[in-house]
């Protein structure tokens, strides 16, 4: 079972702490809000109240027994760097922030977050893609070169096989996996 811990219960870190349970994962949350604790605390493993820009907590938390740890504390610049840096120095295995802008996400980096998300950004480009064409069902930003897509594939396309298709010389894409119905 993999294991997750979510620091800040705003509306990302909750949705991010709620997901991880329904699907069967192991979430510990973290906020300094009681009231945010008390509305997680049924859903998860564990909701603790407490301050994370204190070491000290983070300490008591056993966080780097922790799989991944997601601050989701991006609207303040200085709570998420100082949070992400002494995870960093704990030793966290893999460390997911959320940042409020390109520039907070480049910090974030260089001090040592495997992976930044800008929530409007991100959701603001799959919408984007998916308006321009009906085929896209979801896509994943891999890295700035890469990505998956979740997509319908054309009727022509039915009843052939991949080899026929050629679609990795034809397209530059490689097929993940194929879904039916």
């Amino acid at each position: 079972m993999k294991t997750f811990t979510v620091i800040g219960l705003g509306k990302f870190g909750m949705a991010a702490a709620l997901q991880l349970a329904e699907m069967d994962c192991e979430v510990l949350a973290v906020d300094r809000d009681m009231e945010k604790i008390n509305l997680i605390a049924n859903q998860v493993t564990s909701a603790i109240c407490g301050d994370a820009r204190e070491e000290n907590v983070l300490k008591s938390l056993g966080i780097r027994n922790y799989d991944c740890v997601i601050v989701a504390v991006g609207d303040h610049l200085t709570d998420s760097v100082l949070i992400t840096l002494m995870l960093k120095e704990m030793g966290v295995k893999k460390i997911v922030c959320k940042a409020r802008d390109n520039q907070h996400e480049k910090v974030l980096k260089k001090i040592g977050a495997d992976m930044v998300i800008i929530p409007e950004w991100d959701a603001g480009k799959k919408v984007a893609a998916s308006l321009l064409s009906n085929k896209f069902m979801d896509l994943i930003d891999i890295s700035e070169d890469y990505g998956i897509a979740d997509c319908v594939v054309p009727r022509n396309w039915v009843g052939k096989s991949i080899a026929d298709l050629s679609v990795r010389r034809k397209y530059k894409v490689n097929i993940v996996a194929i879904k039916d119905g």
